[in-house]
């Protein structure tokens, strides 16, 4: 039986502006986003009765209807006019609810993976606007590893590949609601003056350099809502010498490097010194 895998990356914001909100309540947003190395794996094979099955090896994640891989797998086949089944088997890696993106880079996965099994033929634009249909980030995974979202998400602007840059990447086990960290932003409404994009891409050759330009307008909000990622913050900051940022909703963060030792070595302070994990990474080309 054939069987498809492929890796599906995680993302952190590099800049991130809400610019109001809709009237159907959602956040307009620009945000210049970059894919990274850490990843999921997704694999799918035809499933000969028409049925749908996924198995993960996170047993804290559902396996049923609710999931957005299955769900992703249902409106590919709507779209194809077809019902054909699938059995999908997912490896996490990528923390859940850190604001990575995880499960939008699983059902982007899943689209590409079974447009190419069932041989449905679509292009980039029908994934990108099947993709808005299952969630905000779930397009940005369907583009290139750097790119400007717009809208909810579902307006991307392609930009090839990221800088050669490394990350180190701090998961906290602390829990940020995206609805709460909206919700505090509605009441913060702050708009201060942000670089643009092209005077943030225009900084992309020093990771330093970079790191001073880097926003997140959700930063303030998820700190207001949640007060130990604040001052887990602050804790780095003080013990390395160096802030983070954001990213996403949280509750992730992250500091950019120009080579990965001085990411390790950023990564060894905040595991050894203030007791969080904190992986390298890559800029995913």
């Amino acid at each position: 039986m054939l069987t498809l895998t492929r890796p599906s990356p995680a993302k952190i914001n590099l800049t991130l502006r809400v610019t109001g909100v809709r009237p159907d309540g959602f956040h307009e947003l620009e945000s210049l986003v970059t894919q990274i190395n850490l990843c999921d794996t997704v694999s799918v094979a035809a499933h000969e009765d028409g049925c749908y099955a996924l198995d993960c090896d996170e047993p804290t994640l559902p396996c049923d209807g609710s999931n957005l891989v299955l769900r992703a797998a249902r409106a590919l086949n709507q779209a194809a006019g077809t019902n054909q089944g699938v059995h999908i088997g997912l490896k996490k890696r990528i923390p859940a609810g850190a604001g990575l993106g995880g499960g939008s880079s699983n059902a982007a996965t899943t689209l590409a993976l079974l447009n190419e099994l069932w041989g449905v033929g679509l292009g980039k634009a029908d994934l990108v606007r099947l993709g808005a249909e299952l969630g905000s980030d779930v397009p940005l995974f369907c583009c290139s590893p750097l790119c400007v979202i717009r809208g909810r998400g579902e307006q991307v602007e392609e930009l090839g590949a990221p800088p050669a840059l490394w990350a180190a990447l701090v998961l906290p086990v602390i829990h940020c609601s995206t609805t709460a960290v909206y919700a505090a932003w509605d009441q913060l409404r702050q708009q201060p003056p942000r670089p643009s994009v092209a005077e943030v891409l225009a900084a992309r050759g020093s990771a330093s350099r970079l790191m001073e330009l880097l926003f997140n307008d959700l930063e303030a909000a998820a700190f207001r809502a949640v007060p130990s990622l604040a001052e887990l913050a602050a804790q780095i900051a003080d013990a390395a010498g160096q802030p983070v940022r954001l990213t996403g909703s949280g509750s992730a963060l992250f500091r950019l490097f120009d080579n990965p030792q001085a990411a390790a070595r950023f990564a060894l302070t905040v595991g050894s010194e203030v007791g969080v994990r904190s992986d390298v990474v890559a800029l995913r080309a």
